[in-house]
């Protein structure tokens, strides 16, 4: 029940900082630029656009959310709740995983042309989502201000991003695979593409773990800077 509210409060939280209306102008403006590029090309350049939501703007929206609550107040107010820390985490990624499943089935559904494995594709979305907002989650918990935060997910951002050119394909490049974000773009091209289902049995899994491991990680950091002072 209390992570329930806490979604909640989350959602409408987001809807009055304008992050909605936001995701809505970018969702328009991928979908026009997609509508730009020919058939046989989409295959391709939409699972990338769609991976690119809950990645790039999963980092850059929870930083934002998590500075506005530390200014206006909100996080200290959590942290004399009943809430846990576990709770308020996972509430993060929960709400922000809905917009990336939605923005997700927008896109892919008014721009691609192809099958589509619906399941796959949530499953994807939300494992990449929260595998990004639990990163933001845990750096935003270090930074005084919103500038302090995108100098420090810079690093972040490329270490995740630039191992996921190996999907061009080169000797030995799906070693890559073990870069958590290469792994979830891999699943998610599988939403699209063909893949086995043991691939993605696999994929799916090593996510779950890595994400589980990195809420556990996000819960130490929480407390340590957050609930504790630092």
């Amino acid at each position: 029940m209390r992570l329930l509210s806490a979604i909640k409060s989350d959602i409408i939280f987001q809807f009055r900082q304008g992050f909605y209306i936001i995701y809505i102008v970018i969702c328009i403006a991928y979908m026009v630029g997609l509508s730009w590029i020919p058939n046989p090309g989409l295959k391709y350049v939409v699972p990338l656009v769609v991976f690119s939501d809950p990645a790039v703007l999963g980092l850059f929206f929870i930083g934002g959310i998590i500075m506005l609550e530390k200014v206006q107040g909100v996080i200290q107010a959590v942290v004399v709740t009943p809430l846990s820390t576990r709770e308020f985490i996972q509430s993060k990624v929960i709400s922000l995983s809905i917009i990336s499943i939605l923005a997700g089935i927008i896109i892919t559904r008014l721009t691609y042309i192809g099958n589509v494995k619906w399941i796959i594709l949530v499953i994807a979305l939300v494992l990449t989502s929260s595998l990004f907002t639990l990163c933001g989650l845990v750096i935003g918990a270090k930074c005084k201000t919103v500038n302090q935060y995108f100098v420090k997910i810079i690093p972040v951002m490329l270490l995740f991003i630039i191992p996921c050119f190996s999907i061009i394909g080169f000797k030995y490049s799906y070693f890559l695979t073990l870069f958590p974000s290469v792994a979830a773009l891999r699943l998610l091209l599988g939403a699209y593409l063909d893949m086995g289902g043991l691939e993605q049995f696999f994929l799916i899994c090593y996510l779950l773990i890595i994400n589980y491991g990195l809420l556990l990680h996000t819960e130490k950091v929480f407390d340590k800077y957050v609930v504790y002072g630092g």
